[in-house]
């Protein structure tokens, strides 16, 4: 079916190549001598269908492309706020074979010009790769971030843990003012920053960032651009907050953007005891298919609420950090960027677990604990670009980051309903990382250029994790002992050297790439009891994992602005050595893509990738590694090598213009003849969990993203849907089994206009899992939660918004109320603010997880009830 589906897909894509016709129109739009920037120019057929659009740059000058019609004759349009529209009819036979080339000379209309100061400037303007939006028209009181901003805009998403999406896509990086002050850690500024200084947030399409490359790439990254309000006019502006409150709640906050001399800089801090959405980790992006990647830890204790909506948004905190990031022009040719982050974190709370193995196991597992954590971050960053001359470029950049915690423990521990013991837990981390990158670029001529670039990584993660109980002492392989230390050192080093030849004929590109890497990573671990003697061989790793690959790409992309071919070929010859095992891989790994662009507003794509996985070098070391309690994990032995197909087919109507609406779809499936098999027996009341390869898998997952936002009254509609279907091997006691995990997560909103008196908001989310097994239900998970949100304008300077929460989760429901009065006096540069959190005090939530062996049953303490009163001040 999906051969056929892919076959008619493309057989109506080449009926329409067949019968469309390029056209490429330039030319200019001015008045007399004054030059029109932004103007529009749109080729219309007679019965006022639009063909495509286009903007002037800032010299007035426009070029504009896309398929025609079988139409004679043509409309060709010129406008400008402020001038009577031109209009020219051009002949189908100018347009083929050739570029038609048109200046336009517009008049004013000065009955126009009356009317333009009465009216609102559009909330989204597209210009060629520029989508553009008015930060004004999306804004309102209760925002407290950039972040909140974004995510009402046509066309933006932003998942829980702050990565933004523009049109499905990924963005990478977001600019001020044209600068990356911090790269993939952008979230320092889109969780700080007041959205009030901000006058507009552009989304860049085809974004190149090095000046030497641009006409030579063809580039798929989108970046967002801030643009400040009248940064010209001021050399520092942010602000400074800050809030007491019942039950000792605090927060103090500042965020700085400044212009000075030739260096830009934006700088936030805050400390609090309020567990914001601001306290998460900036230095984490969702990749692609909105997964976030662990880091090299065997052993991980975290506090969190359980809450799959918000996660850790209500857990007890004590949290201060803060960021400088800052560039400086030192000259024409050279800028430096610079950045340090800090986070001091601790976290409390009591938890309840209650672990249900899958049968034939009939086993649970109850931990009931007060647990603490103190997480610490350092990262310091420096990078420095120069032009060594007008057609090459050095640059380098240096990163270091250390992390310790620290996790803490004093729990109860049941098995099958049998009489527990108290379980005291300890754990100490370190992970620094060293990361340094030199890359040099080569721009031969306009269609030619070299890269060689260079990667070094290291990276040294210790971990040492102690727990004391009685319950060990009757277990045989411990000798009476009642205290375990379990030690484990993580030693990670890559050495990557690359170069690239980058070449373009008219509308075809050419990639060249060959480089070598290599990846030594070593495993070491130890069990010990209270004497300091090892518990035997069984519980000792002394691992060092090897690879050395060499690999070929080469990459054709065809785009003729309507239609886009992309074919890659990769061919890597790797070299491993693992425990004692030399092994030698040849590796091709082909990509295809062909994208249509129906219009100016509608795109089509379909992706076929054959990739191989290999499982992460942690994953592999032969002996048990105490990893909680009652819990011993072991990885892979033999290297293992895994060939995945998928195919990906994605659809997007963006019309940020017209209609303020965009929807957009993607259809993933993926399959593999080999996978995973997760072996899990219990012994002496210890459970021992096993990774090993098998049997194929196959996966399934769709997003479905709308939005729609009418400008007159400000309201917004959007709507998520993420269906996923996946499938596994499990084995208890010697009997294999294929479970299929189906998960669904569905989310609505709808906010009413700003601009009058009283607005609402109403919103759902919900998240359904449920794992089967041989056609029968083996667990489920369907949490609920339903959210009602008023503002209410009371005079100009009073505002009120409330929210009532309902989370509906393993049968149980629990109720969020929070509120604030907002005080915003029209002159002057304090706003001050009451706030009522948590106002039914709920003191817990509860929910189920549901992983490859168990279902597990949480409850969590949250934050409690508070009143705060806070002051903000702005700096202008």
């Amino acid at each position: 079916m999906l051969k056929f589906f892919i076959l008619v897909l493309f057989s109506l894509s080449i009926c329409n190549l067949a019968v469309a016709q390029i056209a490429k129109i330039n030319g200019n739009i001015q008045s007399g001598s004054q030059i029109l920037p932004s103007a529009s120019i749109q080729l219309k057929t007679f019965n006022d269908d639009l063909l495509f659009y286009g903007f002037t740059d800032e010299n007035g000058n426009y070029t504009i492309s896309g398929s025609l019609d079988q139409s004679d004759k043509f409309f060709l349009i010129a406008s400008y706020i402020g001038y009577k529209r031109d209009t020219i009819i051009v002949n189908r036979s100018v347009l083929i074979g050739k570029e038609y080339k048109y200046n336009f000379n517009l008049v004013e209309d000065k009955n126009q010009i009356d009317e333009i100061y009465i009216k609102a400037p559009p909330a989204v303007e597209v210009n060629n790769d520029t989508t553009k939006y008015n930060v004004l028209r999306f804004i309102s009181p209760e925002d407290r971030n950039l972040e909140s901003v974004i995510k009402k805009m046509p066309g933006m998403e932003v998942n829980k843990d702050g990565t933004i999406f523009f049109k499905g896509k990924r963005i990478s990086k977001v600019l001020l003012e044209g600068d990356d002050l911090t790269g993939e850690g952008y979230k320092a500024i889109t969780k700080n920053l007041k959205p009030e200084f901000i006058e507009e947030v552009q989304a860049l399409d085809h974004y190149v960032e090095d000046d030497l490359l641009k006409g030579i790439i063809n580039s798929d990254d989108i970046v967002l651009n801030l643009k400040v309000k009248n940064k010209k006019a001021r050399k520092i502006i942010g602000s400074l907050d800050g809030g007491l409150g019942t039950n000792d709640r605090r927060q103090l906050s500042t965020n700085l953007i400044s212009f000075i001399d030739k260096t830009k800089a934006f700088a936030f801090a805050n400390h609090n005891n309020l567990n914001s959405e601001s306290n998460s980790n900036i230095l984490d992006l969702a990749d692609e298919n909105r997964k976030l990647t662990g880091n090299n830890q065997i052993i991980k204790h975290e506090i969190g609420t359980y809450n799959p909506f918000d996660d850790k948004l209500y857990t007890i905190n004590n949290t201060t950090q803060g960021s400088l990031n800052a560039i400086t022009r030192l000259s024409d040719r050279l800028k430096i960027n610079y950045s340090l982050f800090y986070l001091w974190s601790k976290l409390n709370g009591e938890t309840s677990l209650l672990n249900t193995y899958f049968p034939p196991n009939a086993i649970y597992i109850e931990d009931n604990d007060h647990r603490q954590s103190l997480n610490k971050t350092l990262k310091a960053d420096f990078s420095a670009d120069y032009l060594v001359k007008k057609n090459a470029r050095f640059w380098a950049k240096f990163t270091y980051k250390q992390e310790p915690k620290s996790f803490n423990s004093s729990a109860f521990s049941i098995y099958n309903n049998i009489i527990g013991d108290s379980v005291l837990q300890n754990q100490r981390d370190l992970n620094r990382t060293l990361n340094g990158q030199l890359k040099y670029t080569i721009k031969a001529n306009m269609r030619t250029a070299y890269l060689f670039s260079a990667r070094i990584l290291a990276d040294n993660v210790n971990q040492g994790y102690n727990v004391s109980s009685n319950l060990y002492s009757d277990i045989p392989i411990f000798n009476g002992s009642t205290y375990l230390s379990q030690e484990v050192n993580n030693q990670n080093f890559k050495l990557k050297i690359d170069a690239e030849v980058l070449k373009r004929y008219h509308t075809s590109f050419l990639y060249f790439n060959i480089g070598n890497e290599i990846n030594q990573f070593k495993v070491n671990s130890n069990l010990l009891n209270a004497n300091n003697t090892s518990i035997g061989e069984d519980y000792v790793n002394n691992n060092l994992f090897k690879i050395n690959q060499t690999y070929l790409t080469s990459k054709y992309v065809y785009d003729n602005q309507t239609v886009k071919v992309i074919a890659q070929l990769k061919s890597t010859l790797q070299l491993l050595k693992n425990m004692d095992k030399d092994s030698t891989y040849l590796i091709l790994e082909p990509n295809i893509v062909f994208a249509y662009k129906l219009n100016q507003v509608q795109n089509l794509s379909l992706n076929y990738n054959y990739r191989n996985n290999n499982p992460q070098p942690i994953e592999y070391y032969k002996s048990y590694i105490l990893t909680d309690i009652r819990n011993f994990n072991s990885g892979l032995t033999n290297f293992f090598n895994y060939n995945n197909h998928s195919v990906s087919l994605n659809y997007g109507l963006n019309d940020f213009v017209n209609s303020y609406f965009n929807f957009n779809i993607s259809v993933n499936g993926g399959y593999s003849r080999y996978g995973f098999l997760y072996t899990n027996f219990f012994d002496n009341t210890l459970n021992y969990s096993e990774k090993q390869p098998y049997k194929g898998i196959k996966t399934f997952n769709a997003n479905i993203n709308t939005k729609k936002f009418i400008p007159f009254l400000a309201i917004s509609i959007s709507a998520n849907y993420a269906p996923s279907v996946s499938n596994y091997y499990s084995q208890f006691d010697g009997d294999a089994k294929k479970y299929t995990s189906i998960n669904h997560s569905i989310n609505t909103k709808v906010n009413t206009g700003f601009g009058l008196p009283i607005n609402f908001g109403i919103g759902t989310e919900l998240l359904l899992n449920k794992t089967n097994s041989e056609g029968a239900l083996v667990a489920k998970s369907n949490a609920y939660k339903y959210i009602f949100e008023y503002r209410f304008k009371i005079s100009p300077k009073i505002l009120n918004f409330s929210s009532y929460n309902i989370y509906r989760m393993n049968n149980q429901n629990f109720s969020l109320i929070n509120t604030e009065f907002q005080f915003n006096p029209i002159k002057g540069s304090f706003k001050y603010s009451l706030q009522g959190k948590n106002l039914a005090n709920l003191k817990a939530f509860t929910n189920v997880n549901i992983n490859e062996i168990s279902s597990s049953k949480y409850s969590s303490s949250i934050l409690g009830r508070y009143v705060m009163l806070n002051v903000s001040m702005s700096i202008k």
